[in-house]
């Protein structure tokens, strides 16, 4: 494939960008203004462009203009504090375009141009092959949509209730889904669904991007045959863990939302790299908290650090064990945002259906705790009504920016 360009005007600091774009397989053009300007009206063209605005230099306005009257390129736009006016689209619904609080690390201007391309179908550097080795046409489903579930903290649900999520889309609409396990160190979903063990991406982690294969994914997936739920796990042994890239988890989104038309992620309760890699690749997030005081107090600062950068719309807040602890009426005041959905606790029973390896939906279908299950998939399968893409700014270097502190809060 070609090597997707990226404009990158960042008055005189982009060297150690340009050395990031180099190496995950972009073609970093650095230009002023001016410069830009010329080469665009020229022939040259343009995939992604970042542009710092920070400073209003002259040509600025007039360089975004022109990529959005031409290509229509996707931007993202760098600032310190405040947005200039002539930056923000008046048809938020249909930009693209996103935005990044600096200081931004090179890795993360990575990540949020790979999940530009990731949004807008286009394959990313180093992404797997259309076609097989003897040119046969590799079967796929196009863009899949890539759902969430994410605690800033363990021990709320968030697997049980991801299992469930799949099996319910799955039985909801007969669809391909992928429940991909990327609670890498901690979480086997495998286990959950008593699902056969293939493997893993442990078994990918030791090899070379070029050989992230089609062919290599397929050998590491496991299929539920209760539900025909596809199931892509990490592994399995806690000392594999370190072994496991974000560069190779955002390749195995990448292939799982090419041949599923549905991708549910069950991230690890933390603020790093992978999980954050994992968001950004994601159409919605579900954030699963529970009645209590320490997961509601994580709760509402990962919502805080959304709110600040423009994602909160992305996020919709699932309460698990809803029937105990403070109502949801206070859960809703506390974080200062609607509830979408809420799953009752049923402990006997859940305790049941995971010691036996059967997703609740399953094992007891007429419980009120596999209604509420089936209502969370509705969010996605029959949602109310058809909203406007939110807007999507860049909130990746404003959440890594925060990690450390939300990490000491997590602890604490």
């Amino acid at each position: 494939m070609n090597r997707p360009s990226v404009l990158l005007a960042l008055d005189g600091w982009s060297s150690s960008y340009e050395d990031a774009m180099t190496d995950a397989g972009f073609e970093a053009v650095a230009a002023d203004r001016e410069e830009a300007l010329a080469w665009l009206s020229g022939d040259g063209r343009i995939d992604l462009a970042v542009i710092d605005c920070d400073r209003s230099q002259p040509g600025d306005e007039e360089l975004f203009a022109f990529l959005h009257s031409t290509q229509r390129v996707p931007t993202i736009l760098l600032f310190t504090n405040d947005i200039p006016e002539w930056a923000v689209d008046a048809n938020p619904g249909v930009s693209r375009d996103e935005y990044a609080r600096k200081p931004i690390p090179p890795e993360a201007l990575v990540y949020r141009l790979q999940a530009m391309l990731i949004h807008s179908g286009r394959e990313v550097p180093g992404g797997l092959p259309t076609t097989t080795a003897d040119g046969a046409e590799i079967e796929t489903v196009g863009e899949g949509t890539v759902v969430s579930l994410f605690a800033p903290k363990g021990g709320v649900g968030k697997t049980m209730i991801a299992v469930n999520l799949a099996v319910a889309i799955r039985q909801q609409t007969g669809d391909s889904v992928c429940l991909m396990d990327a609670d890498v160190g901690v979480g086997n979903v495998t286990a959950v669904l008593n699902a056969p063990y293939h493997g893993g991406l442990a078994h990918l982690a030791d090899s070379p991007p070029e050989e992230w294969t089609n062919d290599a994914f397929e050998q590491t997936v496991t299929t539920h045959e209760a539900s025909g739920v596809r199931v892509l796990t990490w592994g399995t042994e806690p000392s594999e863990s370190e072994r496991i890239s974000t560069d190779l988890l955002v390749a195995a989104v990448r292939w799982a939302r090419t041949h599923h038309s549905w991708v549910i992620i069950d991230c690890h309760p933390s603020y790093d790299d992978r999980t954050m890699a994992m968001l950004a690749a994601s159409r919605e997030i579900f954030l699963v908290v529970t009645p209590e005081v320490g997961p509601l107090r994580n709760a509402s600062q990962f919502l805080g650090l959304a709110r600040e950068v423009g994602l909160a719309d992305m996020v919709k807040v699932i309460v698990n064990r809803s029937n105990h602890g403070i109502s949801v009426e206070d859960i809703a005041k506390t974080l200062g945002t609607r509830i979408s959905a809420t799953v009752v606790s049923n402990g006997p029973k859940a305790i049941a259906a995971a010691n036996e390896g059967t997703p609740i939906i399953i094992k007891y279908p007429k419980e009120q705790m596999s209604t509420d299950l089936y209502n969370v998939a509705r969010l996605l399968t029959r949602p109310v009504a058809l909203e406007a893409p939110a807007r999507r700014r860049s909130w990746w270097s404003a959440l890594v920016s925060s990690a450390n502190e939300a990490g000491k809060a997590v602890g604490r």
